[in-house]
């Protein structure tokens, strides 16, 4: 299941977008106080890779069912959601951070994997100033020249086939083709496109992609929080948590 989302606008509270949480949700809460956030009326959004490599990775089940969180599914989520299904490689993925997650129960697991799958690869928001916000992984999905965001979401959702739909899936969460050429051009039919996946230094744009994950899961790197209307910043180092 392949899935895009939309959200109308937040008339009456903030929107944030953090990068690759990577099971540091106790740093995320941490900047979420830092920045005064309100569940009540704010709402946070995510660009994937909740799991792996942290300590609190378990915790993405709270996580989700919390009614202002959303995410958008990572390579990752899609890790896990392969080897339950048994087409994964497990090896790589406990290599890569997964570990964890083969400690637990079948009967969990399977759950765990449900919820991940349930995560689009799309998400729409649009902000109270008229300005359109896409979210995807890694790399906006274009499949065809002279693609638009419209494009991307049509093929993720199978509207140009499956061989389309494959290929969408791929580049959404591993594609690096945009950053590794340092490419400037613009998506068209959106404002702005938030991805994670690839990690910087501190936050990067190319062109309206806006590269936010900037490594929570290594020693020298921070988790980011931006809020969305007024582009502030806000982040936590590694270090600091030392």
């Amino acid at each position: 299941m392949h899935k895009t989302q939309s959200f109308s606008p937040n008339k009456i509270g903030r929107d944030f977008i953090v990068g690759d949480i990577h099971g540091h949700f106790k740093l995320l809460e941490l900047l979420l106080k830092k920045s005064s956030f309100d569940g009540s009326v704010d709402r946070i959004f995510s660009v994937g890779d909740l799991i792996d490599r942290g300590p609190d990775s378990i915790d993405v089940m709270v996580w989700l069912q919390k009614p202002w969180f959303h995410a958008v599914r990572g390579n990752h989520e899609q890790m896990v959601i392969d080897c339950v299904s048994g087409n994964g490689d497990i090896a790589r993925h406990s290599r890569n951070g997964g570990a964890w997650f083969y400690k637990l129960s079948p009967i969990f697991q399977q759950t765990l994997s449900d919820a991940l799958q349930n995560l689009p690869l799309i998400i729409e928001v649009e902000l109270t100033d008229g300005r359109k916000i896409g979210i995807v992984h890694a790399e906006t999905p274009l499949t065809h020249n002279n693609d638009t965001w419209q494009s991307a979401k049509d093929a993720i959702t199978g509207q140009f086939g499956e061989p389309h739909q494959r290929l969408a899936l791929e580049k959404a969460l591993y594609a690096r083709r945009k950053i590794e050429s340092l490419d400037e051009v613009l998506i068209q039919g959106i404002d702005q496109v938030y991805v994670g996946h690839s990690t910087v230094p501190s936050v990067m744009y190319l062109g309206n992609t806006i590269y936010i994950d900037t490594g929570c899961s290594f020693d020298d790197g921070a988790l980011t929080l931006i809020e969305l209307t007024t582009q502030t910043h806000t982040n936590i180092s590694m270090q600091a948590m030392q």
